[in-house]
């Protein structure tokens, strides 16, 4: 495991040459699996597809072929995604049918039905993993899982491999080298039912092809600008539909900055792309993501739920790795090793030390999304741009708190926060939601009513005429996370 992270993390490592995979249908498997002949059908279904695209043959025929293959199917997945988030055939019906009405591009039609399937593939993958291989391994029928992880296998193979290799030499990574090692591992997993290890290994499997769509998602930003007039729309679309496989998920990180994203590129709209707002944007919802799951693994160690915090970590490690081309060769060698002492103080039940661990995660990602502090000092940073506070934020030793001006607050928040000298009152605004803290008092008022769900661990306070807040209760109050190590803290989302 230590050695296959090295590699997995390892920024300096660079392939000597990079294989490149052929796609044709039936190429023989390096994997050792037995292919199933309905997927080998459906693989065959989307190579004859995107061919007749080629050849520009009537896409009311490429969708009777759609419909007839692969619509029953899509539906059946969509069925799994929330309401509100975009659905595969919808999104694939609506521009193909509108290109056959002529109200579209025959290149738009061609984006959709290709990029559609291939988001359909991606979440046929992820409902294999959770609903057949995970469900046969927890049971004990590593036979069932062997079965349905070699359809996993066949469709990385056929549809997958040859892209992700391509974005490899584009960007530099090593994905396809990852996810040969994830494959193995799972292998080796079902093989020895081994389910605590394969409940890591597939989340490194999932998370890199996470990251595969991240990339061609970014990709897009920097290229549609230089693309000719002639092919702006077919190219916004294709970009559009190579985010939306992740959208769902990335929303967790940071919804604004998915919906931007998605905004964007179904504007059709060339103007809005922007390739700094557009990265900025992929990022912090990857940095949501590590901050959701670094805290959740350190929350489920102290469960003494070791193998759920195993996964958990994981997970965090897994989108500390999508952020490889954002950090930049040298961070992300530095940050891999810290990450990598992550994951061994959570199988070593060392709850502390993976507490300071996960600040220095932290501080490789808050320079690009974040609050920044240090205890006793009035400098701090908010997304790199150093300010500089009235007064410094401290330590309650009596209460063991971390306290910090209401100026601070207000950065970490990006709320309006101000403070009432008559009625002793702090008030902060967000979202179009009043929040108010009284002097003394532990009570939370939530638009003008008590809470009577959350209590402040630590009342406000004054101290040399300003105003004092406890950091951690308030901003995870607002959903953001705290990392703190000697005296070195900061806030993520």
């Amino acid at each position: 495991m230590r050695k296959f992270l090295s590699v997995l993390l390892s920024a300096s490592l660079v392939l000597s040459s990079l294989v490149m995979f052929a796609s044709a249908v039936g190429a023989e498997s390096k994997f050792k699996i037995t292919e199933d002949p309905a997927i080998a059908a459906s693989v065959k279904a989307y190579v004859d597809i995107k061919q007749a695209l080629k050849d520009k043959k009537p896409l009311t025929e490429i969708k009777a072929t759609y419909e007839s293959v692969f619509q029953a199917d899509v539906k059946r997945l969509d069925a799994a995604i929330k309401v509100e988030d975009p659905k595969i055939d919808e999104n694939i019906t609506f521009i193909l049918d509108g290109a056959i009405e002529g109200k579209l591009e025959y290149l738009q039609a061609n984006e959709a039905i290709q990029k559609g399937i291939l988001w359909y593939y991606y979440f046929f993958i992820r409902d294999l993993m959770s609903k057949s291989v995970k469900v046969s391994m927890t049971s004990g029928d590593t036979a069932a899982a062997k079965v349905q992880f070699d359809k996993v296998v066949q469709v990385y193979e056929n549809v997958f491999l040859a892209s992700a290799t391509s974005r490899d030499t584009q960007f530099k990574t090593t994905m396809v080298e990852n996810l040969k090692a994830s494959i193995e591992l799972v292998q080796k997993d079902i093989a020895d039912s081994n389910l605590k290890d394969f409940n890591i290994h597939r989340q490194i499997l999932d998370k890199t092809l996470m990251k595969f769509f991240a990339l061609a998602t970014y990709n897009y930003a920097g290229k549609l600008p230089t693309v000719p007039v002639a092919d702006i729309q077919y190219e916004m679309t294709e970009a559009y539909l190579l985010f939306m496989p992740i959208y769902s998920y990335f929303k967790v990180g940071s919804p604004a900055d998915a919906e931007y994203v998605k905004e964007v590129f179904g504007s059709g709209d060339i103007t809005k792309v922007d390739k700094t707002k557009l990265g900025l944007a992929i990022q912090r919802m990857m940095i949501g993501k590590v901050s959701e799951y670094l805290t959740g693994a350190i929350t489920k160690l102290d469960a003494k739920d070791l193998e759920g915090a195993r996964g958990t970590a994981m997970e965090g490690i897994m989108f500390v790795s999508t952020q490889e081309v954002f950090l930049g060769p040298e961070k992300y060698a530095a940050v891999s090793v810290v990450a990598e002492k992550f994951r061994e103080a959570i199988d070593n039940s060392n709850a502390a030390e993976a507490r300071k661990l996960s600040q220095e995660i932290t501080a490789y990602l808050v320079g690009t999304d974040g609050l920044k502090l240090t205890i006793n000092s009035t400098l701090y940073q908010v997304d790199g741009v150093d300010f500089t506070a009235a007064a410094a934020p401290y330590v309650n030793y009596l209460t063991n708190r971390t306290l910090v001006p209401v100026r601070l607050i207000s950065d970490a928040l990006l709320a309006d926060v101000s403070y009432d000298v008559a009625t002793k009152t702090v008030k902060i605004v967000k979202d179009g939601k009043t929040t108010e803290l009284k002097v003394g008092s532990d009570q939370v008022i939530q638009d003008g009513k008590v809470s009577e769900t959350v209590k402040l661990d630590q009342p406000v306070l004054i101290k040399n005429n300003s105003s004092f807040i406890p950091l951690r209760a308030i901003v995870e109050l607002f959903g953001k996370k705290v990392f703190f190590n000697n005296g070195e803290i900061n806030v993520l989302r």
